[in-house]
Parts: C-alpha cells; structure tokens; sequence
C-alpha cells in the first residue's frame, strides 16, 4: 500500500519528502501513519530500484522554506504505477483501503482499467456481503444451536456486528456503483463528443 501511495503523489508532480509524509498521512491516518524511519527506508528503496528520482525543488508546486529532498517519478516507475493500480488479488483483508486510495488515482488509468478495479471492487464488497448473510443464515437456520446464548449479550453483540458489517459493505458497495455510473456516463458524453 506505501509503495503504491508513493508513486500515486508522485505521478502528479515532484514532491519533498516530508509533503509526501504529510498526504500519506494525511490520506491513510488517523491511526495509521508513515513513520520517517518507514518513509526513508521506501524513498531510498525505490529510489535504488529506478522508480523514483531527486528532482530540482523548485519544480514542486507548492513553495516552501524547509529543507528536504525532492522526488520525481520515472518511466520505470510509472510502469510500477499501473501495476501496482491493477493488483487484485495480494492484501485482500486490507484492500478497501487500498481501493480508495486507487480510485482517487484513475485519472492516470484508461478508462477500462477504471472500470475493471471498479467490477472486481463491486464484486469485492458483494462477496462480503454473501459471506455475513451466510453467517446470519446459519444462525437462523439452527435456532437449537443458538438457543443457549441467544439471550447473552455474547450472541447480541455478534449479531448487531453482522448488521454493522451490512450496513457497511453496503455503502462501500453503493459507492462503488456511484463510481461505475460516473465512468460510463463519462464516457458516453465523450462518445457524444460532450
């Protein structure tokens, strides 16, 4: 996820390094953060592996008095971008974080890239579901089993975190519908020539 946030800011512009700690942090906090040792360690690494470049600071768009370096992406790292950005199946338990930090990155994918990480992201959250429902299901369907702690706040609690779960996933699941619609009706009006 670090690796892929790095290159994302990076294939705007050049940033200084402690702009990169500040959106990064800024985007995965509040409770997880970059830390400097973490951020060091990943510039130095990318760095090493061609996919990043010290770059002039005055090429950062954002003027600023401190001292720190700068860092542009390259070819081989904007390669490393767009494979990172299509990555579906490493990380799953973590991948709604790293889906939201995608989707504010489309712009630098083609449209059907786009919508390829939005249909998997969709079927993502509707497996999610299926899986809570099939757990709610085996609970409903076998009430002699639940019986003994169906009063507990034990069994109360784990129901009210199934209900939690839906709600959630299904937000997550509407707004990556909202995501669809946008792109196709983008792309209508730029068939329309709109």
């Amino acid at each position: 996820m670090y690796e892929l946030l790095v290159l994302a800011l990076l294939m705007k512009f050049p940033l200084h390094a402690y702009l990169i700690s500040k959106i990064a942090n800024d985007t995965i906090g509040p409770w997880e953060k970059f830390s400097r040792g973490t951020l060091s360690t990943l510039l130095n690494k990318l760095e090493k592996d061609g996919l990043i470049k010290e770059a002039d600071s005055k090429s950062v768009p954002f003027p600023s008095k401190r001292s720190s370096r700068t860092f542009d992406i390259t070819s081989k790292g904007r390669a490393r971008f767009y494979e990172l950005m299509m990555e579906t199946e490493k990380g799953l338990g973590n991948y709604p974080k790293v889906f939201h930090i995608k989707a504010i990155y489309f712009e630098f994918l083609e449209e059907e890239d786009q919508l390829a990480l939005i249909n998997h992201y969709i079927r993502y959250c509707q497996k999610a579901i299926n899986h809570i429902k099939e757990q709610q299901k085996e609970f409903d369907d076998n009430p002699e089993m639940v019986k003994p702690v169906q009063e507990s706040s034990f069994y109360q609690t784990i129901r009210s975190l199934m209900d939690l779960q839906l709600e959630q996933w299904a937000l997550e699941l509407r707004w990556s519908n909202e995501l669809k619609d946008q792109l196709k009706a983008s792309i209508t009006n730029k068939e329309k020539g709109e």
